[in-house]
């Protein structure tokens, strides 16, 4: 065959066996979903090729170049370099048209070999060969449903290859041939395949009769394929550039003295600076050696503050961007340059932005692969971690927050002073306020962006009169208290810096200034001027409180029950500290679970920080446990242990409260933490709702104490609990294993409004012993008759005089006494 050739896809098939898309290739691209553009103006071009009117002055359309790697040998294998995408997509065209057109005969005897293989064919994956061997060799029948669909939907079609993304993408090409060829493609098969008068052809180019090694074509393959996304991207954005009429700035270049515009400086730094930049990163998101994706990706970031940022006074705009610009869990929408600008994206404030932000990333140049980073301290903002987020588009919400806030003050402060201080605030004000949503996201940016603005540094603007919104509103009160400390001196810089880095803490200590009685001095006087010998004070108090809960919240950081439970335990032994969850229920801080947001509406740093009344109430309780004459920080859990034992032989605390201080199984049995409480009952939750399974709390408590005291309930010799999943149903104490006369019996404790009801079962009352009924009358039972006769059941025997665990027991045992006396006899 000869070297640039004009030849139709159809007419290749005769002078070739095979045409192989090799394993150094990529995947499918053309038919990828977020291509639509690319995909779009290709079928458009074959749309009207195929289409024309008339045949006089017609000329085919021409595809260019493709070239590849071919040897006259017995195996006629067409190994493709450049033209992939192109090729793929007519052998897709081929198939479709010859299906529509009736014409798949003619397709099966020109691409399928004798032994039924197709004569098209993919090397990168063995999935995506099967998929063209079964695309030609299968019959298939058109219906009115998408073609993908139907593919899908075929016997022969595997459902691992949904995992295969070329696969993938020549379904969603095919789709779009479909809705482009709509009603049009009548005849269009022969047409296609005339190599007499074709319509479309392309020119071959074989690159082995040049004798070129395969290094280059590897090193050809990188640049030699049809321009990516960010190619035609950039190609187009620096049109862009040029169009906009406002003057932007001048910038200077390393190797020249006079300045040069916008332009001719982004045209310059792109495609060499940047592009060593984002080479190192090249893998990060698709692992395909070029860095096409990871740049796309920052630049839709960039593009996405500066959208916000514009539009931030406009609510209609806002709102429309969630679906615009966002996808799920805010990761960011792959958008055509023409999509951008028909949101009107593009302005000079995003091409001085974009510049900036891409001139403080690339600094001084890379540093052994990776950016240079600004901060020694990484703890606050770590710089390259997160710039591998981005371009991965893998940047969470408080990610893209912090990156914003980062490099908006390089901008801010050519000297970066004060970065580390800025970059803490920052770092407390999004680690303590939940941004789950893109409105709390958009609230955050432009409370950061408002900072940004301040010429002072970030503590003298918190100290100021300054208010903003945004975050939380407690952080928010915290970190302008601290910055009056931080201002004060050095002592007070190092203890609050070192307590906020407390893993548990993270930034969030408002507790301890309301312990030390910070908090209350601030509110009353807005500042923290209290004279020096006031100031050895509170810097005492705040190091004490500081150190105690820094010891407890390491201890129990991970989990509560490695010591009991006795630090939730100690607290409410001081006040009922819970957290409400709605109604009647209520959270005992006793998990580290991340079901049902417990982290967030649920955990101790929850409810540690600056609050209502009613929280910093709460509060007082745990400052109530440090403060106990008992409590050790060198020795948290015996301490603690010491205080609970206390409570318990106080007449000030009984009931439930009495019960969950004394018996650890009863929080361990709440996975989530949850109970329910009002003035009938007191509920344990295994989970979240009365839809699981779930205890009554005095019953539970009753099964503790009984297998303590086993003996004393002989004969029976077992003793269990039957939770329930309704709230219908009442769950109960279980005692079982004794059999008298033939027959077993049990009996079922549960707790009522206004005291505990005792059931004693088995067989058919009326047809109890003498001597047992005697039993049952002396110790106060009385027949029940249930009205379920066709079970066999016709009652039971009960007793409610009991109000309190302790009596149930003494009348547990003296019933078991009575009866041991029966077996006896």
């Amino acid at each position: 065959m000869n070297s640039g050739k004009s030849l139709t896809f159809y007419g290749l098939f005769d002078e070739v066996d095979y045409i192989e898309i090799p394993i150094l290739q990529r995947d499918y691209a053309q038919g990828r979903i977020e291509e639509s553009e690319v995909r779009t103006l290709f079928l458009r071009s074959l749309f009207d090729a195929l289409t024309v009117e008339g045949s006089g002055s017609r000329q085919p359309l021409d595809l260019d170049f493709v070239y590849g790697n071919y040897e006259d040998t017995e195996n006629k294998t067409f190994s493709v370099l450049d033209g992939q995408q192109r090729l793929t997509t007519l052998f897709l065209l081929h198939w479709l048209l010859a299906v529509e057109n009736g014409r798949f005969a003619d397709f099966r005897e020109q691409f399928i070999t004798s032994d039924g293989r197709s004569r098209f064919t993919y090397k990168t994956r063995p999935s995506t060969t099967e998929f063209f061997n079964a695309l030609t060799a299968k019959d298939f029948v058109m219906s009115k449903t998408k073609i993908s669909e139907q593919i899908r939907d075929s016997q022969w079609f595997y459902l691992s290859w949904k995992q295969d993304p070329t696969v993938q993408a020549c379904l969603c090409m095919l789709d779009a041939i479909q809705q482009m060829f709509a009603g049009r493609m009548e005849g269009l098969f022969e047409k296609l395949t005339n190599t007499t008068k074709p319509y479309i052809t392309f020119q071959f180019l074989n690159l082995h009769s040049f004798g070129l090694s395969d290094e280059l074509y590897i090193k050809m393959n990188a640049r030699g394929k049809p321009l990516t996304v960010f190619e035609n991207f950039k190609a187009k954005f620096e049109k862009v550039i040029q169009s906009i009429k406002q003057p932007l700035p001048d910038y200077k270049l390393d190797f020249s003295e006079r300045s040069v515009n916008g332009y001719d400086y982004f045209i310059h730094k792109i495609d060499t600076d940047w592009a060593d930049l984002f080479w190192p990163y090249r893998n990060v998101f698709s692992g395909d050696n070029t860095f096409d994706d990871e740049i796309m990706n920052f630049f839709r970031l960039i593009i996405a503050y500066q959208y916000l940022l514009d539009n931030q006074d406009s609510p209609i705009v806002l709102a429309r961007a969630k679906s615009d610009i966002f996808g799920f869990s805010g990761s960011l929408r792959s958008l055509t340059l023409s999509k951008y600008e028909e949101l009107n994206c593009f302005n000079k404030n995003l091409i001085v932005r974009l510049i900036e932000v891409l001139d403080f990333i690339y600094c001084e140049g890379l540093v052994d692969n990776k950016i240079k980073p600004y901060l020694v301290d990484q703890y606050y903002y770590a710089e390259e971690k997160t710039f591998k987020k981005v371009l991965s588009n893998a940047a969470s919400y408080d990610d893209k927050l912090r990156f914003y806030a980062f490099y908006t003050y390089l901008a801010k402060n050519k000297d970066h002073t004060d970065l580390s201080a800025w970059m803490r605030v920052i770092y407390n004000l999004i680690e303590n306020t939940i941004i789950n949503t893109s409105d709390e996201f958009y609230k955050a940016l432009f409370a950061i962006n408002e900072l940004s603005q301040f010429d002072t540094s970030i503590l003298a603007t918190l100290k100021g009169d300054f208010e903003f919104s945004g975050f939380t509103g407690a952080q928010v009160l915290e970190e302008k208290i601290k910055a009056h400390l931080l201002l004060k001196s050095h002592e007070w810089n190092d203890v609050i810096v070192e307590t906020e880095k407390h893993p548990f803490f993270d930034g969030q200590i408002g507790f301890i200034l309301n312990f030390s009685g910070i908090l209350a001095f601030y509110r009353e006087h807005k500042h923290c001027d209290w004279g020096d010998e006031f100031d050895k004070q509170y810097l005492s108090d705040f190091r004490k409180y500081a150190y105690s809960a820094g010891e407890v919240f390491s201890l129990i950081r991970s989990s509560s029950s490695t010591i009991n439970y006795l630090w939730e335990r100690a607290v409410l032994s001081k006040g009922i500290y819970f957290t409400e969850k709605s109604g009647d229920k209520f959270n005992l801080l006793s998990t580290r679970d991340t079901r049902n947001n417990i982290p967030r509406d649920h955990s101790w740093r929850r409810l540690l920080r600056i609050g209502s009344s009613v929280i910093e109430q709460k509060q007082a309780f745990i400052k109530a446990v440090i403060d106990d004459i008992s409590f050790d920080s060198e020795n948290i859990a015996s301490s603690l242990g010491l205080i609970c034992e206390a409570a318990l032989s106080s007449p000030k605390i009984g009931g439930w409260r009495q019960a969950l201080i004394k018996h650890k199984e009863l929080i361990d049995y709440c996975n989530q933490g949850f109970i329910t409480r009002n003035n009938q009952e007191v509920i344990l939750l295994s989970e979240s709702r009365r839809n699981h399974y779930h205890s009554e709390l005095y019953t539970k408590v009753l099964e503790l104490e009984l297998k303590s005291k086993k003996a004393l309930l002989e004969p029976f010799s077992f003793i269990g609990y039957e939770p329930v999943k309704s709230r219908d149903d009442t769950a109960y104490t279980s005692i079982s294993g004794w059999t008298f006369g033939g027959q077993r019996y049990s009996i079922e404790v549960r707790k009522q409004a206004a005291g505990f009801n005792i059931r004693f079962k088995g067989g058919i009352p009326s047809n109890y012993d003498e001597k047992l009924m005697a039993v049952l009358d002396t110790q106060g039972f009385v027949r029940v008759e249930s009205g379920v006769r066709d079970t066999g059941i016709h009652g039971h025997f009960a007793q409610n005089e009991q109000c309190e665990v302790k009596e149930v027991i003494s009348k547990l045992v003296s019933l078991c006494s009575d009866i041991k006396e029966l077996n006896d006899e």
